[in-house]
């Protein structure tokens, strides 16, 4: 403290006969409560500051960080209005600027404002704020006064910081000491009657209960100091009916009130305020009554806002105080959700279906969960689509294109090739030469048999003038087997000669590079395909097949111009299967409808059958259903 005579100040000594009060400086000895020494601190700094009309002290609250009022002085200012009404401003700036903040009064009004911020570890604790008429050149000496006595004020606050973190610690330890005896049991049951027995040493109680809910109600599962108890008698009924009394409320009661202010009062006990509405305890007074504790406090055990069990304490005398409801909060939201999860691990499997069922529903029909609903909504139309609207459905499959009529060109002897005219894809017509087998050899066996022919006409004519009958039976067999011989040779002269059956195109055959080669009877030579008449060969597949019939129409693109689609209509279907490429595949054949110029036999390309309407979800999803049933079949035993 400062004593100010001038502009000089001197330290404050025990006696001060200068002007300080002694009754301010006894009640700041004396005072044992914070908000008693920040008031007699107060007053003493008024004191040593001339002209102060009004000043006040405000902290920080620990659990909203707001700032409020602990001392004021006077608590009303000398023209009738509250505190809060001049200094506000001012007040306000020094929170915001975290510095002192001097508001000098206009030439109107003598009053000037100070604000004196109170920094813990650089964190506004708290504000010092005075109105005083005080001119400019003595401002000085009164923030002097404010920085030596804040020491008090800092130191307090610091103590009461300390205090406050200590109380945390070690209620956060013994929070998570009571939440580990959840976990030490392999069983729910014996881990509640832990925790029970746990909680009454916390509380320095006579018994605690714990109960369970059960959709509407709660059952009492766990007594501090009974393993065992009789579930029809009068305290066990007592015990359910006050926990679903708080179950019903969803708030902490307590009986009796504890003796504080009705100003500080939260949901307190003896009554439960929810709204505009006051439900008596009557349940925990009954209990009361029989269990013969002078005090009961039930809490719940919350999980967001749905209430998981209620916890039932009693004590002999000593009522229950906000700082225990601060302790069951944190042990609340550690132990409900671990009670939650061994619940559901110790539940049967269709209890534990029922109960995720519950849940996915709740997300589907009840509030919130909006991302549910649109996602169901939008799966349900796409299903309802799927499977209400149809469309053709087609088959595809590997198509080759064959002339209708395909003749072969075959060596019709053995021989040699003599000459090549055409080769594949050239067009022909009917009538041209193809290819020339060499028929030297063949000529002169003709002209052999041809003279041989020749003798035995001579031979004939002579016995028939000799009139020699053995001798002409004998040559007459003789000239015509010659001329057997010779019309036989003549006819292969003429076949040496391969000429095009009708109009058409090569389809198979190159002989340009094979001349003089030897040829055996039979050999494919050429293949000629007809120009103006098609047939389309399809390689359906085998799971596939039992959707074609005879007389479905397709459409078919061919490779080279799938610029211009062709349709067709299916001829017959083969029951015979080729294997290929490891797939078993049916043949089927169809006519074109028309062929377009530039249709070639050989021309590969997709055809598509349509077989009838299906579903859309038949036709998206029928291969995979056919090969999982497949695979069924030939897993089962």
């Amino acid at each position: 403290m400062v004593t100010e005579s001038g502009d000089s100040s001197a330290p404050e000594k025990s006696t001060n006969p200068a002007g300080e009060k002694p009754t301010d400086w006894d009640a700041f000895v004396a005072s044992d409560t914070a908000d008693g020494r920040c008031r007699a601190w107060l007053a003493l700094v008024c004191g040593q500051v001339a002209g102060v009309r009004t000043g006040i002290v405000l902290i920080e609250h620990p659990a909203d960080h707001a700032f409020v009022p602990i001392a004021a002085w006077p608590e009303v200012g000398a023209e009738g209005r509250s505190l809060g009404e001049r200094l506000g401003p001012v007040i306000e700036s020094a929170l915001q600027e975290r510095q002192v903040v001097v508001k000098t009064a206009p030439e109107s009004s003598p009053l000037t404002c100070l604000a004196w911020p109170l920094l813990i570890a650089e964190r506004v604790a708290g504000v010092v704020a005075l109105e005083a008429a005080l001119p400019e050149k003595q401002v000085d000496a009164a923030l002097r006064v404010i920085h030596w006595g804040s020491a008090w004020l800092l130191n307090l606050l610091a103590e009461r910081e300390h205090l406050h973190d200590a109380d945390a610690s070690a209620r956060l330890g013994s929070v998570l000491e009571a939440t580990t005896a959840l976990l030490r049991h392999r069983r729910l049951q014996q881990a509640l009657f832990e925790v029970a027995h746990v909680l009454r040493q916390q509380f320095e109680g006579t018994r605690v209960a714990i109960g369970l809910a059960e959709v509407a109600n709660v059952r009492l599962v766990a007594l501090s100091d009974a393993a065992t108890f009789e579930r029809r008698s009068p305290l066990v009924r007592a015990y359910e009916q006050a926990m679903e009394e708080a179950f019903d409320a969803h708030v902490a009661v307590r009986s009796p009130l504890p003796e504080i202010n009705a100003a500080d009062a939260v949901e307190e006990v003896g009554v439960v305020e929810a709204g505009e509405t006051t439900l008596v305890a009557t349940k925990h007074e009954a209990l009361r009554e029989i269990s013969g504790a002078g005090a009961v406090l039930s809490f719940p055990l919350t999980i967001g806002a749905r209430c998981l069990g209620i916890l039932t304490l009693e004590r002999e005398s000593r009522r229950f105080e906000a700082r225990d409801l601060a302790w069951l909060e944190a042990f609340s939201a550690l132990a409900a959700p671990v009670i939650e999860q061994r619940q559901r691990a110790e539940q049967m499997v269709l209890l534990r279906l029922r109960h995720d069922l519950r849940i996915l529903l709740a997300k589907f029909f009840g509030p919130r969960h909006l991302t549910w609903k649109v996602v169901t909504a939008a799966f349900i139309s796409l299903m309802a689509v799927l499977t209400l609207v149809s469309m053709d459905y087609r088959v595809s499959a590997r198509t080759v294109v064959e002339g209708e009529i395909q003749r072969v060109i075959a060596a019709p002897f053995e021989g040699f090739i003599g000459a090549a005219t055409v080769r594949a894809g050239d067009t022909v017509k009917v009538g041209q030469l193809l290819a020339q087998l060499d028929d030297r050899e063949l000529r002169i066996e003709e002209a052999r048999w041809s003279s041989e022919r020749d003798q035995y006409e001579n031979r004939l004519r002579e016995a028939m003038a000799n009139h020699d009958l053995v001798a002409m039976q004998v040559v007459g067999a003789q000239l015509r087997q010659a001329s057997a011989q010779l019309a036989l040779v003549t006819e292969k002269i003429e076949r040496a000669q391969l000429r095009a059956p009708f109009n058409g195109v090569v389809v198979s055959g190159d002989l340009s590079q094979q001349i003089g080669a030897p040829v055996e009877v039979g050999k494919k030579l050429f293949e000629i395909a007809p120009l103006s008449s098609y047939r389309v060969i399809l390689e359906v597949d085998e799971r596939e097949i039992r959707h074609v019939r005879m007389g479905q129409a397709g459409r078919l693109v061919i490779t080279g111009i799938a610029a211009d689609p062709m349709d067709f209509e299916v001829a017959k279907v083969t029951p015979v299967a080729t294997a290929e490429e490891g797939q078993n595949f049916f043949r089927v054949e169809a006519a074109l409808s028309g062929a377009p110029p530039r249709l070639a036999p050989g021309m590969e390309g997709i055809g598509k059958i349509t077989v009838g309407r299906r579903s859309l979800w038949w036709i998206l999803t029928h291969s995979f259903t056919e090969w999982l049933t497949l695979k069924l079949w030939a897993w089962m035993p």
